[in-house]
């Protein structure tokens, strides 16, 4: 008896249906703290292998042509395609990103991060700029991201951030527009892990009006996936 007839389509189906249930529950189990997020990445690892065995398994069973166990192979199919997509998607930008968790449009002096110090828990990166390796890899990564200069005053560009911030839900740590250069700290939690990226706003007086510089750096992690330089580069843009 072969694998295919061996495992039947309404087990495939239950396998998959399985599977796809592991994804939230890793999710869930790490916002509340049940355990770490690398454990919850090894699961997502663990469940995109079975369910890739159990995609091509269905595949080959549906190529059979038995349509008895048509509407089992269809959603298991549909179960673990899915899953599978979103992670090789991931995994597409991790290698099309510079390998790095800190941005910054300046290099040179990147703007400190003062209230996130405060507010990180053991575990969590230094804050503390890497230097010229991660500034070399930036510069490669993303060439144009870059201090930008504004004809308005400081304080107006400070306070269009601040709205900014807001409008992006944003959460405020500190803020600074009694002396310059004016700073506006925040963070910024994702939707499913609750991960948190810092982000700090600099507004420095020029001849002509201000520039601002902007980081923006994860507390855990190797790589953000580009999610940093996309955040520094809405920000701007809103600005």
């Amino acid at each position: 008896m072969s694998l295919l007839q061996k495992v039947p389509a309404p087990k495939l189906q239950l396998i998959a249906l399985i599977l796809l249930a592991v994804y939230p529950v890793a999710i869930v189990a790490s916002r509340m703290g049940l355990w770490g997020f690398k454990h919850s990445f090894l699961l997502f690892i663990i469940a995109a292998v079975v369910g890739f065995v159990v995609l091509v398994l269905s595949v080959l069973k549906m190529s059979m042509g038995d349509r008895q166990d048509s509407k089992a192979l269809v959603i298991a199919l549909l179960a673990t395609l899915g899953p599978i997509a979103i992670l090789g998607n991931s995994v597409i930008k991790a290698k099309s990103s510079p390998f790095i968790h800190d941005i910054s449009t300046d290099v040179a002096n990147p703007p400190a991060l003062i209230a996130a110090k405060a507010d990180r828990i053991e575990g969590d990166h230094s804050v503390d700029y890497a230097g010229s390796e991660v500034a070399e890899l930036q510069l490669a990564g993303y060439p144009d991201l870059k201090s930008v200069t504004f004809e308005e005053s400081p304080a107006n560009v400070f306070a269009t951030a601040r709205g900014a911030i807001e409008q992006n839900g944003w959460i405020v740590l500190a803020e600074n527009n009694q002396a310059l250069p004016f700073t506006i700290e925040a963070v910024d939690t994702s939707l499913l892990f609750g991960f948190k990226d810092d982000i700090v706003v600099r507004i420095s007086a020029t001849e002509t009006g201000s520039i601002v510089d902007v980081r923006s750096m994860s507390r855990v992690g190797k790589s953000d996936l580009g999610a940093n330089a996309k955040r520094i580069e809405k920000l701007l843009n809103q600005l």
